[in-house]
Formats: structure tokens, C-alpha cells, sequence
């Protein structure tokens, strides 16, 4: 080591002073911000200014990322614990450079604004809590609610509300319906502690809305349910429009108009309204979140990769639903002229501007285009194409059991989907081996698994019959239900081929996947080469949706 690394001070490496002027910068930045702000309060209300409603109202302070919008919470109480102590930072930096101090923020410095005792003796304890919610079960949830409750602080019990709903949404299973129940309560009391004069107020309230239209979608799919679901999502989303209004948040307000005459379209059971809905939302996501949108948003008003892939795959829907439908073919063409290819295009260049897993998201939705652009080749081969071409269609489609996987929770438009590829590739592997024009030793011959076309048709019907069993009979999904049945019935008539062969039932079945899976674990580490990057990637690639798909896409 040298003489001037034994003797130089730690507190002057470069790494620590870079550190403090970061903190310094962003320290001045703070104070700059809330002096706009305490400036700008009226006299009679200063008293009840908090840290938190100076984050909300702050503006012109830059992000660590180049954005701007308002101070981040933990940022403030990095530096600041109390009220007072930001405004005596107010106080010093006004001093210093000279300029007059109104007398409200020096009695504000001076904890002489409100006779009453102040919330920020609980400032540390509240915030401690908050920052620690998302590792607390429900129950330490809802005793934080109750506590909230006790001292009748409506701004935390808001904020528990919100996480409480979004917690039981999170650890449902499918077909529990009293946790979405209850999930739907906590977001509702939620929106009734809601007061539109606080920004603060306001972003929790498009939680809690959010929360609340998810657990009724949920819920609505429950026929006799529906009709009152779909009312409640329109007067939930017209709560969160008018909490969007108020915070200048365009994207969530035109989210929140989309949902509103979506849920409308499907209560009048009117399919121009909810193309022109579908429409509407897509050409303005574009414009707003495209690559070339010039548009510059509060970072909270973001678009979620979920919400753009719900998007996309209603205009799959109701292309799938309504261009091929005698009844709504040339409405179809007057609303979406060539039909839905180039907004997809252009919707999927809005990835990039979203968040929330938006990698997981995209691939899904991809995964659901290759599936669909499958069918479409089918499709121009004909119901007695050469069975070749189509073999060689579906042997084509390298990704099929990946993209069956991805696209699990798609809904009808993918048991559809998967439900004509698992009837094509039955018909393709039931094709005699003296009709395949495939040379001997071909790749195709030397598969460690080889699906039974039986299985594969039986598999396909029961996609069918899901399809035609939960979706709603509204709308576009209500005609795509109609056409399942059909094509279930069709397929169970036709039969095809071994339709005789026997269904393995019960710990069977199980014990072959596994005794297949083991078999081919064992291949893989029996390989005398290492795998190579790209190697890697495939199997992740393949790994990452088998692993979400048995954890959450399907139990």
C-alpha cells in the first residue's frame, strides 16, 4: 500500500464527496421546491402543512432520472423529519439571500403555526410503517388500518385501505371469491375516505379504484352477477376519471374513459360502441406513449404493461369476433378499415414508454400474435389443405410450447387459439408415415416425446368447452363463446384420429410428465458440452413462463 493511500483521510475519497454534493444538490432542491410551495399557501391553512402534502405539491424538482414531478417521500424524510425543520431550511435559505420571510413560514419554522397538537410527533413512526407495508401480512395491515382508525388519521386509513385491497387481490386463488370480496370492501371504504382537495388523497383513490374495477371484473364472471358488476365498474372508473382530472393525470383520465364506455358498450350490448371504444383507446395510447409522442408526464402517470397488453389483445378479440361475423363484418370495416394489424403494430412500439413487467407482458402478447399468425396460415391452406404444408406449418412453429404457456391468462382468445393448434397438430401427427414426405432420420423422427394426436383432440375440446363455459355472453367475448360451442360440439362429432384410443386418468398421467421430464433432465446434464450463451438464454427463455405458468397463470 503507499504512504498516500496508509495516511489520506477516508472522509475525502472521491466516491464520498460526490456522494455528499449529490446530497447537497438534492438538499437545496428540497428547499427550493417547498419554499414554492409554503409561499404559494394561504395564510389560515399553513398550520396544517405537512412533509407529505409539500412531496405532492411540489414542482420543478428533478427526478435522479431527468424527470420532474413530486419530491419522493423517503427523499423528504431522508433529510427533513418534520414540517418544522423544512421550514426553518425555508427560513435560512430566504434569510441568505436576502429576501423578506413571510411571517407564516417563520411561525411554521418556529412550531407556532396550530395551538392543537401537530401530526408530526407520529411523522417517523407513520412513515416507518409505510415504508415497511410490503412486508407485513394482512393482519399487520389491518391492525395499521385500526390504528389509523383509532386516531381518526382518514389520510392513513386511505393509505391501508389501498394496500390492504391490493394485498388480497395479490394472494387470491382461483375461485376464491370471498377473498375478491373482501379485496372489493377494503377499496371501496377506501374510495369513501377520499378527499379531492389532496393530491395525496386523490393518488390513493386511483389505487383504491383501480382495486376495486379489478375485484369486480373478477367477480362478474358470475353470469347473474354481471349486469350489476359492469354498472359498479362504470361508477368506479368515473370516480378514478375525476381523481385524474384533479391531479392533471391525461393518460389515466382517458384509462379510466376507455373502461367507462367499454363497461357501457357491454351493459347496452352495443358492438359499435365498443369498437369505437376500443378504437378510441388505441389511437390514443399511440399518440401519448408512442415512440414519437412529444408528450412529457408526472412519472406517476405511467402506462402499465398490463393495461397496454389488455389493449392489444381486445383488438385481437374483436377482430377475431366480429370481422369474420356476417352480422358485424361491414361495421367492423367502417371502425377499423383494414382491420387491427397497424394499431398493433404501433401499440406494440409503446412497450419501451411502459412499466410493471413490461418484459413479461410483451413477451406474452407476442407469444399471442405468433399463435394467431399460425391460424392465419392454416387458415389460407383450407380445411383440405395438403397435408404436408400444414405439417410443415405446425413443425415450423418452433416456439409452440412457449407461446402456449405465455399467452395463459388471454382468455378466450387464447383457449381458441390453442384449441385450433392442438387440432392441427393432432391431424399433422396423424398423418401414416408412407404419406410424409419427409425423408427418413429427419429431426422429426428423433423427438424424445411424441404426443398422442388422441390426447392432443381431447385436450382441444376441453379448451373449447372452457371458452364456451366462463366467458361473458357479451360483446365480442359473447359471440367468440357462441363459435367455442360449436366447434366443440363439431370437433367431439368428427371424432378423428384414435378418437378410441383410452384417456390416461388419475396419478398416471401425472407419473408420465414427470417420468418424461426426468428422463430429459437427464439428457441435458449428460450433454459433454457446456451450454453456450445462447444455450442459456433458450432455456430461460422457456423456464421463465413454465415456472409462472404452474405458480400463478393456471392454479
Amino acid at each position: 500500500m503507499s504512504s498516500t493511500a496508509m495516511h489520506r483521510d477516508p472522509e475525502s475519497t472521491y466516491q464520498r464527496r460526490a456522494g455528499r454534493a449529490l446530497e447537497e444538490r438534492t438538499r437545496a432542491m428540497i428547499v427550493t421546491a417547498a419554499e414554492q410551495v409554503m409561499t404559494a399557501h394561504p395564510d389560515e391553512s399553513i398550520a396544517h402543512l405537512t412533509t407529505a402534502d409539500v412531496c405532492a405539491a411540489a414542482r420543478g424538482y428533478m427526478r435522479r432520472d431527468g424527470t420532474e414531478g413530486p419530491i419522493p417521500k423517503a427523499t423528504m424524510w431522508k433529510h427533513f423529519k418534520t414540517i418544522s425543520a423544512l421550514a426553518a431550511a425555508v427560513v435560512d435559505k430566504m434569510t441568505a439571500e436576502n429576501r423578506p420571510v413571510p411571517d407564516r413560514i417563520v411561525a411554521l419554522a418556529a412550531g407556532r403555526g396550530d395551538p392543537r397538537p401537530r401530526p408530526d410527533s407520529v411523522d417517523t413512526e407513520r412513515l416507518e410503517a409505510r415504508f415497511s407495508s410490503r412486508h407485513y401480512e394482512i393482519a399487520q395491515l389491518a391492525d395499521q388500518f385500526d390504528k389509523a382508525s383509532v386516531r381518526d388519521d382518514r389520510s392513513d386509513m386511505l393509505y391501508w385501505s389501498a394496500e390492504l385491497a391490493e394485498r388480497h387481490l395479490q394472494q387470491r386463488r382461483r375461485g376464491d371469491r370471498d377473498r375478491v370480496v373482501t379485496a372489493r370492501d377494503w377499496a371501496m371504504r377506501g374510495l369513501r375516505l377520499v378527499d379531492r382537495a389532496s393530491r395525496l388523497d386523490c393518488m390513493m383513490g386511483i389505487r383504491c379504484a383501480r382495486a376495486a374495477a379489478a375485484a369486480e371484473a373478477m367477480l362478474s364472471r358470475r353470469l347473474d352477477y354481471e349486469p350489476t358488476a359492469l354498472s359498479r365498474i362504470r361508477s368506479i372508473k368515473e370516480s378514478e376519471q375525476r381523481f385524474a382530472e384533479v391531479l392533471g393525470w391525461d393518460l389515466h383520465r382517458e384509462l379510466a374513459r376507455f373502461h367507462i364506455e367499454h363497461a357501457r358498450a357491454l351493459v347496452e350490448e352495443d358492438p359499435e360502441r365498443e369498437m369505437l371504444a376500443m378504437r378510441t383507446i388505441a389511437t390514443t395510447l399511440i399518440a401519448m406513449c408512442g415512440p414519437g409522442s412529444a408528450q412529457h408526464r408526472e412519472p406517476q402517470d405511467g402506462l402499465r404493461a398490463d393495461e397496454l397488453a389488455d389493449v392489444i389483445v381486445g383488438l385481437c378479440r374483436m377482430e377475431m369476433a366480429y370481422a369474420a361475423d356476417p352480422e358485424h363484418a361491414e361495421l367492423f370495416a367502417t371502425v377499423f378499415g383494414d382491420g387491427v394489424a397497424e394499431p398493433v403494430r404501433a401499440l406494440l412500439a409503446c412497450f419501451p414508454a411502459s412499466n410493471g413487467g413490461r418484459r413479461r407482458h410483451e413477451g406474452n402478447v407476442r407469444a399471442l400474435l405468433r399463435l394467431a399468425d399460425l391460424i392465419r396460415r392454416l387458415d389460407l391452406l383450407g380445411p383440405t389443405g395438403d397435408p404436408d404444408a400444414v405439417t410443415a406449418v405446425i413443425e415450423d412453429y418452433e416456439q409452440a410450447s412457449v407461446d402456449l404457456l405465455r399467452t395463459a391468462e388471454f382468455g378466450t382468445v387464447r383457449d381458441i387459439l390453442v384449441a385450433r393448434y392442438l387440432t392441427a397438430k393432432a391431424h399433422a401427427l396423424a398423418v401414416p408415415e408412407d404419406r410424409r414426405s419427409d425423408p427418413p432420420g429427419c429431426p422429426a423422427d428423433n423427438a424424445l416425446v411424441h404426443p398422442r394426436p388422441a390426447g392432443l383432440l381431447r385436450a382441444a375440446i376441453r379448451f373449447y368447452e372452457h371458452a364456451a363455459r366462463v366467458t361473458s355472453p357479451r360483446g365480442s367475448a359473447g359471440l367468440l363463446r357462441e363459435w367455442a360451442g360449436r366447434a366443440a360440439a363439431e370437433l367431439e362429432c368428427a371424432g378423428g384420429p384414435h378418437a378410441d384410443d383410452p384417456e390416461p386418468v388419475g396419478d398416471g398421467e401425472f407419473d408420465n410428465i414427470v417420468r418424461a421430464i426426468n428422463d430429459l433432465l437427464l439428457i441435458t446434464m449428460s450433454r459433454r458440452n457446456r451450454f453456450t450463451d445462447s444455450e442459456i438464454q433458450q432455456l430461460l427463455d422457456m423456464v421463465d413462463p413454465l415456472y409462472y405458468y404452474i405458480t400463478s397463470g393456471r392454479n
